[in-house]
Parts: structure tokens; C-alpha cells; sequence
């Protein structure tokens, strides 16, 4: 029993690591972002996925944002799309960009913190797993 008990603590310490969770698999990079002051733009969040490592469409990816002052948000909450239509299972093939239209009041340099949920499973022993990534959109109005 008590065998057993280690067995399973050595295993659970293995998932988890020293930082508390499974390594980060995505990065988000960004474009667009610079805009007039008072005018619309656009912020572009793509994801690189690390080789290895593919991302499930079902369920979707979900990214909320956070309101920032001085930045009005088209929206706050977004779901991907689950149809990648060059997949022929339940991962991106095309993992999908996210488009966010923002507003902001007046000049200056801004960011928009937000939370992206996804599910990733590893191609080499097909675990798969929930994760999180912070993002933090940057925008400069002029």
C-alpha cells in the first residue's frame, strides 16, 4: 500500500514539475495594434505551437480580456472556431488567429491583459491536457 502510495506521489510530482503545472506548449505573438487616437484598429494574437505538440478544436480555444481605461473593446470574450477545414481529426491543422477591434480614447501605449484556455495534446505519449496562457495585447494609439 504504502508502495503504492509513493509510486503515485513520484508519478503526480513527474505531470506536475517544480512550477506547479505542465510546460507551456503555445507563444502568443501579435501584430497591428498601432492606431489614431479615437480611430478603430486591430490587434492580431497568433499562436506557435511547439513541435510535438498539437492543439484540439473541440473543445474551442477561449480568450477573455480584461477592460483597460482609456481603450473601448468591440468585444471581450472569444470562442474559435471548431471547424479547421483541413483537418481531418480533432487538432488544428490551422491553429486560428484572434482578431480583436479596439477603440482607444486618446495617445499613449496600452496593454490588454486577457486569459487564452486551450487543450493540448502531446503527439509523443498522447496525453493531453487543459492549459492557460496569459496574454497581454499591446496598443499604441498615436
Amino acid at each position: 500500500m504504502v508502495h503504492s502510495a509513493l509510486v503515485w506521489l513520484y508519478v503526480m510530482a513527474q505531470l506536475v514539475g517544480g512550477a506547479g503545472g505542465l510546460p507551456q506548449v503555445v507563444e502568443a505573438d501579435y501584430s497591428g495594434g498601432s492606431m489614431a487616437a479615437g480611430e478603430a484598429g486591430e490587434v492580431v494574437l497568433s499562436l506557435d505551437v511547439r513541435e510535438g505538440y498539437l492543439i484540439n478544436h473541440t473543445p474551442p480555444m477561449q480568450l477573455k480580456l480584461e477592460s483597460v481605461a482609456g481603450l473601448t473593446l468591440d468585444e471581450a470574450e472569444f470562442v474559435s472556431d471548431a471547424h479547421d477545414p483541413d483537418s481531418t481529426d480533432v487538432y488544428y491543422v490551422n491553429v486560428p488567429d484572434f482578431r480583436v477591434r479596439v477603440t482607444a480614447d486618446r495617445a499613449g501605449a496600452y496593454d490588454v491583459p486577457g486569459e487564452l484556455v486551450y487543450f493540448v495534446c502531446s503527439m509523443a505519449d498522447g496525453f493531453c491536457a487543459r492549459q492557460t496562457l496569459d496574454v497581454s495585447l499591446p496598443v499604441v494609439a498615436e
